[in-house]
């Protein structure tokens, strides 16, 4: 049955036109890199705009990723923290772990917007 999922996602996927999903990824990564650069206490990890995906790993100063997952979890916000399957990066960073959101085709710029709410809401408020 994995392969009628899979026939289904590619039809999908096919459906959309990779081009697209790839424009609207961007301009949302866009717009995310974008606000993230205005608020001082976060960091982000990662190449620039040209050489990413739709994911950005960040941390905010003084507050741990686990407790920034926790938080923005309160607010209905799902988010990834931890090393990511990059322990040794994390290591070189001198990090002890980063938060990470992602999105898709399947992601809205009110999405992001509600992100960043909570961010600055919950998590700002206790960077040192």
């Amino acid at each position: 049955m994995s392969v009628v999922g899979l026939g289904a996602a590619v039809d999908y996927v096919a459906g959309i036109g990779w081009e697209d999903i790839l424009r609207h990824e961007n301009e949302l990564l866009a717009a995310a890199l974008d606000r993230f650069a205005a608020l001082p206490p976060v960091s982000v990890y990662g190449p620039g705009a040209e050489h990413r995906s739709g994911v950005v790993a960040f941390t905010v100063d003084g507050v741990h990723p686990h407790d920034i997952a926790s938080l923005l979890a309160e607010e209905g916000i799902g988010t990834r923290a931890g090393h990511h399957c990059a322990q040794p990066l994390h290591n070189k960073l001198g990090v002890p772990a980063t938060a990470r959101i992602s999105f898709g085709v399947y992601s809205e710029e009110h999405d992001l917007n509600r992100f960043f709410s909570a961010l600055e809401e919950k998590v700002l408020p206790l960077a040192q």
